[in-house]
C-alpha cells in the first residue's frame, strides 16, 4: 500500500477515540451546569484502604486536583463545594498506578462502581450521562480493535488489487461504517452532553480518494484535504478544550506528521491554526508555545525558522501576555542572531589572520560550494568530528569544495598545534577578538557548528555533522550540478 495512504488510513481509523461524524447539521447546543457542586463516590471492589489521586488535563500535562482514601471496601469520595472544570480526568489508586478515566461535565454529582484490574468492562456508572456513554463508548473500541486490527494486518501482507485484498479491503470498510455509525448516534441521541462533544472533538477527517488524470490517487490533494479538516470537530473557543488531551494530540499529528516538514509550509499552516486559537487565551498560549519549542532545536534541517517566525510573530508585548519583558527581549534577541544565517539566505563574509599571518576570507575560497566550520579546540564534539571533516575535505577538495575552518577560541598557540595535528590543510582563520564579527552573520548555539554555502554564497545547509557532508554533497549536485 502507499505509505501515504497507510498512514491516513490508520490515523482515520483510529481517531482520537474513533471516526469522524460525517452529522454536521447537527446544532448541540452550550454545555450548562446541572449541579452546583462536586461529589463523586467511588466504590472500587479490590481497593481497600488504598489512597486515589484524581489528575486532570491541561493541554499535554497531567496535574493533581485531589487526593482521597478509601474505606475497608474500596469507597472513595471526592467532594467539593464548587464545580470544577468541566474536561478529562484520571483516577489513579497508589498501591499499583492502576487508573480510569472519568469525565466531567455539567452534572458533577453522581458514582462510579467497578473492579479493580478490569474497569472498563465492570464500570457502572449511577447518576451521570457522560460517563455512562464514555464507558459504553470504551466497551465498544475495545470490542471493535477486535474485531478491525486482524483485518488491517492482512491487509499489510497484501498486495492492492488482488482478489483478497479487496474481499478484506471491503471487510474493513463494513467496519469503518459501522464506527460511523456508532458515533453519529451520540450526536443523534446525546446532542448536548458532554461526552458527545469531547467525542466528536476527537474524530479524525474521513479519508477521501482524488484522482489524477491517469487513475493513480493524488496523494497530495489527499494529505492536503486531510490536513484542512483535520480540525474541524474542535471547539476552539471552549474552556475545556485545553482539559481533554483531544487538542494536544492532534497538535502533535497535525505538525509533525501532516505538516510537511520544511520551513514554508509549517510556517503556513502552523499561522493558520494559530489564528484558529486566537479568542481562547490558553488555547493561544499552548498552541505557539508548544510548536516554539518542538523547533527551538528541530530534526530536519532549515526547520528552525519556524521557531524565528513565531518568535517574531507572537512573542510581542501585546500577544504573549505570558511573558514579560524581559524574556520578550531575550527571545527577541535571540532570533535577531539566528535571522542572518536561516538556510536561503545569503552567507555573509567573513575576513580574518590565517596559520600563516595572512588575511583569508570565507568569500575568497575559489570553490563553487564552501563549507564554513567554527569550532573550539577544547570541545570534545569537534575534537572527534574535526579529523572527520579533514577526511570529507580530502575526498572533495578535487570536486570543487572548499572549507574555511574558524577557531572560537584566543590561544594562539592551542589552535596551531590543533592544526598541526589534525593536519588541517584548508583555509583555518583566527579571530580571537572578534574583528571579523562572525557571531553576528553566523549563529552558533552548538560547537562544531557547520554551514554550507552554494556558489552564490546562498546558505544551503547548517547543522550538518562532516560524516553526514558526502550524502549532503552528492544529494546537492544532483540537484544542483556546480
Amino acid at each position: 500500500m502507499n505509505v501515504v495512504v497507510q498512514v491516513l488510513m490508520l490515523a482515520t481509523l483510529w481517531a482520537c477515540a474513533g471516526d469522524r461524524t460525517s452529522d454536521q447539521s447537527t446544532e448541540i447546543g452550550p454545555i450548562e451546569p446541572t449541579s452546583t457542586r462536586m461529589h463523586v463516590e467511588l466504590n472500587l471492589v479490590g481497593a481497600g484502604n488504598d489512597m486515589a489521586k484524581l489528575l486532570g488535563v491541561f493541554g499535554n500535562q497531567n496535574y493533581l486536583v485531589d487526593s482521597a482514601r478509601s474505606d475497608a471496601n474500596g469507597k472513595f469520595i471526592f467532594d467539593a463545594d464548587t464545580l470544577l472544570p468541566q474536561g478529562f480526568y484520571y483516577v489513579m489508586l497508589a498501591s499499583d498506578n492502576s487508573y480510569f478515566q472519568m469525565l466531567l461535565g455539567g452534572d458533577q454529582e453522581f458514582s462510579l462502581s467497578a473492579t479493580k484490574g478490569d474497569f472498563v468492562n465492570s464500570m457502572k456508572v449511577d447518576g451521570d450521562v457522560d460517563n455512562d456513554l464514555l464507558y459504553k463508548n470504551l466497551r465498544f473500541e475495545a470490542d471493535f480493535g477486535n474485531r478491525l486490527n486482524p483485518v488491517n494486518k492482512q491487509l499489510e501482507s497484501l498486495t492492492e488489487g488482488s482478489a483478497e485484498y479487496q474481499r478484506l479491503k471491503a471487510e474493513q470498510d463494513k467496519l469503518v461504517a459501522e464506527r460511523k455509525a456508532h458515533v453519529d448516534s451520540y450526536v443523534k441521541k446525546h446532542p448536548n452532553s458532554f461526552f458527545t462533544r469531547f467525542k466528536v472533538s476527537g474524530q479524525n477527517p474521513e479519508l477521501t480518494y482524488p484522482k489524477l488524470p491517469n487513475g493513480e490517487i493524488d496523494n497530495n490533494t489527499q494529505v492536503y484535504r486531510y490536513r484542512k479538516a483535520f480540525f474541524d470537530g474542535v471547539d476552539f473557543n471552549a474552556d475545556w478544550t485545553m482539559r481533554t488531551p483531544v487538542y494536544a494530540n492532534k497538535l502533535r499529528r497535525y505538525i509533525r506528521e501532516l505538516t510537511p516538514q520544511n520551513a514554508d509550509s509549517l510556517i503556513k499552516y502552523s499561522d493558520e491554526l494559530i489564528s484558529k486559537t486566537v479568542g481562547n487565551k490558553e488555547l493561544f498560549k499552548f498552541t505557539v508555545n508548544w510548536i516554539a519549542l518542538e523547533y527551538k532545536t528541530p530534526k530536519t534541517m532549515g526547520t528552525e525558522a519556524l521557531y524565528v517566525h513565531l518568535i517574531d510573530k507572537y512573542w510581542t508585548k501585546e500577544l504573549a501576555f505570558w511573558s514579560n519583558d524581559e524574556e520578550i527581549k531575550g527571545l527577541r534577541g535571540e532570533i535577531s542572531l539566528m535571522k542572518p544565517s536561516l538556510i536561503g539566505k545569503i552567507g555573509q563574509d567573513i575576513s580574518m589572520l590565517n596559520d600563516k599571518g595572512e588575511t583569508v576570507s570565507l568569500y575568497g575560497l575559489n570553490t563553487p560550494i564552501k563549507v564554513l566550520f567554527m569550532y573550539s579546540y577544547d570541545c570534545e564534539h569537534c575534537q572527534k568530528e574535526t579529523p572527520e571533516l579533514v577526511r570529507v575535505y580530502n575526498q572533495w577538495k578535487n570536486q570543487g569544495v572548499g572549507v574555511f575552518a574558524l577557531c572560537l577560541d584566543e590561544d594562539k598557540s592551542k589552535w596551531l598545534e590543533f592544526i598541526r595535528k589534525n593536519n588541517m590543510t584548508f583555509t583555518n582563520g583566527f579571530d580571537p577578538k572578534r574583528e571579523s564579527r562572525y557571531e553576528r552573520k553566523y549563529h552558533i548555539d552548538i560547537t562544531p557548528e557547520l554551514y554550507v554555502l552554494d556558489k552564490n554564497n546562498k546558505i544551503i545547509a547548517s547543522n550538518l555533522s562532516p560524516e553526514q557532508l558526502p550524502e549532503f554533497l552528492e544529494a546537492e549536485r544532483g540537484r544542483n550540478p556546480w
